[in-house]
């Protein structure tokens, strides 16, 4: 396992898929700074001008990680792209055959998939933090404990990448070809944000058993703005943060789980003719 898994993050590393993604993740937070900023000078930064809500950093930050903004859409893109060369380049065929066992190489992927999938995001959210605080005021009115919030905010937003990854790699391995797979997983995340979205429309009290289905609707209570459910549920025992953060882990813990292990019973079936 160890000498496969180097092997493929050796691959992932040196791929120049992985070098476009790194500049995307830093050429993104500058440009969307900049344009927030030039329509900020352009109207005085006036709260009661069109779009003036934009114009902290508060907003700015709290969707880098969403699933379908730029670099959300990327990233599963780009690691199920990785992960289908492996497979069209034969060298998913000669890992095979020198004896490696199916499920080591599927988690080996998984891994690396993963790897990947944490290192864009977290410099992609890291980048945009600080261009938005250079660039804007960062409103702390509305948090209890704020250390304790951004924690929250970004251990739940990568771990929604970590769960994107799960279900990438799925798809990769079980379909192994590149247009399918990233078909699909863009339309798994958008259904997964426009499901969210319904729900909170319709009933966003109902968070506490909603979460247990749909592990990536507890993002909406982690934003850092003050549109986030935490600010329109009441502090109660049932809708405490650390409970909501404790539910929201396992959630994508158990999905994760169960999409490993779907792929690992198909790709085990497969023939990698």
């Amino acid at each position: 396992m160890k000498r496969l898994l180097k092997a493929d993050f050796y691959r992932v590393i040196k791929s120049r898929l992985t070098l476009i993604a790194l500049i995307l993740a830093v050429a993104f937070p500058v440009l969307i700074v900049l344009l927030y900023a030039g329509i900020g000078w352009i109207s005085g930064f006036e709260e009661d001008f069109p779009g003036g809500s934009l114009f902290n950093a508060n907003f700015v930050i709290s969707s880098v990680y969403s699933l379908t903004n730029n670099i959300g859409l990327v990233i599963p893109a780009f690691a199920g792209i990785l992960v289908c060369l492996d497979v069209s380049n034969g060298t998913l065929r000669n890992k095979v055959i020198a004896g490696n066992r199916r499920s080591t190489i599927y988690l080996s992927h998984l891994i690396v998939s993963i790897l990947f999938s944490v290192l864009i995001i977290t410099v992609y959210a890291a980048l945009t933090a600080v261009l938005a605080l250079l660039f804007f005021p960062f409103n702390t009115d509305s948090f209890q404990n704020l250390g304790l919030e951004i924690l929250y905010f970004v251990a739940n937003g990568t771990m929604s990448f970590v769960y994107i990854a799960t279900v990438t790699t799925l798809l990769a391995l079980t379909m192994r070809n590149v247009a399918p797979t990233i078909i699909f997983t863009i339309v798994f995340s958008i259904a997964l944000t426009a499901l969210n979205s319904v729900i909170m429309l319709v009933d966003y009290t109902s968070y506490k058993y909603v979460v247990y289905f749909i592990p990536s609707f507890g993002g909406n209570f982690f934003t850092l703005n003050g549109g986030s459910l935490l600010g329109l549920l009441s502090l109660t025992s049932d809708a405490s943060q650390e409970l909501i953060f404790t539910e929201s882990m396992l959630s994508y813990l158990f999905f994760g789980v169960l999409h490993t292990v779907i792929g690992l019973v198909i790709f085990q079936k497969r023939d990698l003719r």
